[in-house]
């Protein structure tokens, strides 16, 4: 057993290559969690038409729903997150986790559009609180060289779920009806909740930024590497260097404001273009295209093949460039994919095609793109930082899946309404650009305590 000294340094323990059974399990719950939210967020817009069809309601009417879905998104990213560098990671994730799945399952409960909007409000204002701390709390347990790549298949795990409400929702509407599937996703995540109870612990980091003196990091410390066992008095340190004033102003200063808009852009571009696809696509399918409702559905929900290959593009664009370039040639390429949606009509075929290329270049951006976010701050401002990018993609994203069913409304040309669409695609992938070009993105050395951008 190794006799450490007085003074040990967490970073050394925390950057170590192998995670061993406590971070894996950590990272599998993280992912679990991220999964099972996934599936509770994006069951609505997978199910729309089924949906809307019980409230004798039209189709475009569901813009109401997807604009309070997003309204809450953002009320939950822009508040909770500054709460949670505040008093800690472990406690909001267990109650906003709690609070989603019990919304999730009251969503089966009301009589009207107008009530099912209320509650999915609420229900998003959860979700979004919950989902920037899951993040943070995982990064801030990883190893620095290998964060960025971990963070990204955290996020894939989310887009599974979400693919895995297109692919068995379907299933349940033929089974039973709609509610079946909010009733298996909210009570999963519920019955999960003991089990995120007893693994999910507190920030490391944190604990040691916050509460240097906290008895936790010592055995949290020995849970990571088991030949461990500090000294009494031993006095725990790291590389990050303490953030004075709010977490909110610090993501302006020390050169990283460029970074930071920069950043906002992006996620406000991207979630925009993301949110109304994902509300719209199936309806798209059926209404431009004409193709059924459940094909539609399940079209999109080849989606998790594409989320599944995402990442391996990913992981192979930054074994040989960084992230911000990575970001910038999928960003591209998504708008070039979805721009091209309109051959659909003719094409049937093509649908199919259209759901991986949905997974595979946008669900794929948004993981790299939030991964990046959170490869972008230290510790003190990481769950700000990853709550306030994506808190101004949800109001964007309000605007989103309003206007596209206006567009809908109107019976604007497809051509039209896809291109309108997959835009803000672009712009994020000029922001990122301009990251990559003026070299805006982070280095352990410039920023003490940022893990890398790559």
């Amino acid at each position: 057993m190794t006799d450490h000294p007085a003074t040990q340094s967490v970073d050394e323990i925390l950057n170590r290559a192998e995670l061993g059974g406590f971070r894996r399990l950590l990272y599998a719950a993280g992912a679990l969690l991220m999964a099972m939210e996934g599936y509770d967020a994006f069951v609505v817009s997978n199910l729309a038409p089924f949906i809307i069809g019980s409230f004798d309601e039209p189709i475009a009417a569901m813009a109401f729903v997807f604009m309070a879905q997003s309204t809450g998104m953002a009320v939950g990213f822009y508040t909770i997150p500054l709460l949670a560098d505040i008093k800690g990671r472990r406690g909001i994730i267990l109650i906003g986790a709690a609070a989603f799945a019990i919304l999730t399952l009251l969503s089966t409960l009301p009589g009207s559009l107008t009530q099912f909007a209320v509650i999915r409000f609420l229900t998003f204002v959860a979700f979004g609180g919950t989902m920037p701390n899951i993040v943070a709390l995982v990064a801030e347990y990883m190893p620095e060289e290998r964060r960025g790549k971990l963070l990204l298949w955290l996020f894939i795990a989310q887009g599974l779920g979400a693919s895995a409400a297109g692919l068995i929702g379907p299933s349940f509407v033929a089974w039973h009806s709609w509610q079946l599937a909010f009733w298996f996703g909210g009570g999963a995540l519920l019955l999960a909740i003991p089990f995120l109870y007893v693994y999910l612990p507190e920030s490391c980091r944190y604990l040691l930024v916050n509460r240097p003196d906290d008895p936790r990091i010592g055995q949290l410390l020995g849970r990571i590497d088991p030949d461990f066992v500090p000294r009494p008095g031993t006095r725990f340190v790291t590389s990050e260097k303490p953030v004075s004033g709010s977490s909110l102003t610090a993501l302006f200063r020390d050169g990283r404001a460029p970074l930071t808009l920069l950043l906002w852009l992006a996620s406000a571009m991207l979630l925009c273009s993301v949110q109304t696809l994902t509300a719209w696509l199936p309806s798209f399918l059926h209404v431009l295209a004409g193709i059924e409702a459940a094909t539609a559905t399940r079209m999109m929900s080849l989606s998790a093949i594409g989320a599944i290959l995402g990442p391996l593009l990913l992981t192979f664009l930054i074994s040989r460039m960084d992230m911000a370039r990575a970001l910038t040639i999928t960003l591209v390429l998504s708008f070039l994919a979805m721009s091209s949606l309109v051959v659909v009509e003719r094409f049937h075929a093509l649908g199919w095609i259209a759901g991986i290329c949905f997974g595979l270049l946008v669900v794929g951006s948004v993981a790299g793109l939030n991964a990046f976010v959170a490869s972008s701050y230290p510790t003190a401002m990481r769950s700000t930082g990853i709550g306030l990018a994506g808190g101004l993609g949800r109001i964007t994203s309000i605007v989103g899946p309003g206007f596209a069913g206006a567009m809908l409304a109107a019976q604007w040309s497809p051509a039209v309404i896809y291109a309108s669409v997959a835009a803000p695609l672009l712009i994020a992938g000029l922001a990122t650009g301009f990251i990559a070009i003026f070299g805006l993105a982070p280095r352990p050395e410039e920023d003490s305590g940022a893990p890398p951008a790559r």
